[in-house]
C-alpha cells in the first residue's frame, strides 16, 4: 500500500510537462507590472518541461502582457534561464517469506523501493519594454506581439485564447 502512495505521487508530479497556466504548485508563468511599460514575465517548468518549452511558454506570456496592457511590440531588456536539479529516493521495504524444519530456517528477503531519482525543473524570466508603435533604431530583437502569441500557440497546439486581440 505504501509503495502504491508513492507511485501515485510520483506520476502526479513528474506524469506531463508544465502545462500553460498561471503558476501552481505544478509550475506555470508569473507576471508583473515594474511600471508602466516595463514587465518581468516569468515560466517555471516541472521535471517532464524541456528549459526549450519554458522559454517558448515565457515569451508567448511576453507576448499576451504586451496586448493586454495595449502594446502591440516588445523587447526584451534581461533574459535568464536555469535548471533546478534535484534528487528523491523512494522508501525501500523488505518482506522475508520462509519456513523453519527442526532449527533449520530457509527463506528468501525481497527489497523493493530505495530507487533514487534525479530530476531537473527549468526555469526562465524575462524583463520587457513594451511599445504601442514599432520602435526605430533600436539594437535588438524587436517582438511583433500578435505574431508571437500565434505562432506559440499554434507550435504547442494551445488553442486560441482572446487577450484583446481579437483571438489572432
Amino acid at each position: 500500500m505504501r509503495n502504491v502512495f508513492w507511485l501515485v505521487l510520483c506520476l502526479s508530479l513528474f506524469g506531463c510537462a508544465t502545462p500553460y497556466k498561471k503558476s501552481g504548485w505544478k509550475g506555470g508563468y508569473t507576471d508583473f507590472k515594474v511600471q508602466d511599460d516595463i514587465f518581468k514575465v516569468g515560466f517555471k517548468g516541472n521535471a517532464k518541461c524541456s528549459l526549450e518549452r519554458a522559454e517558448d511558454f515565457c515569451l508567448l506570456r511576453c507576448a499576451e502582457v504586451t496586448i493586454e496592457n495595449g502594446y502591440k511590440y516588445f523587447i526584451i531588456l534581461d533574459e535568464r534561464s536555469g535548471t533546478q536539479t534535484g534528487a528523491y529516493t523512494t522508501p525501500a521495504t523488505a518482506n522475508t517469506h520462509g519456513t523453519s524444519y527442526g532449527g533449520t530456517y530457509q527463506g528468501t528477503t525481497n527489497i523493493y523501493g530505495g530507487q533514487t531519482y534525479i530530476y531537473h525543473k527549468p526555469s526562465t524570466r524575462n524583463t520587457i519594454k513594451c511599445f504601442r508603435e514599432k520602435p526605430e533604431n533600436i539594437p535588438t530583437i524587436i517582438y511583433d506581439a500578435i505574431m508571437v502569441k500565434k505562432n506559440i500557440r499554434n507550435q504547442y497546439k494551445l488553442g486560441k485564447k482572446n487577450n484583446g486581440d481579437g483571438g489572432k
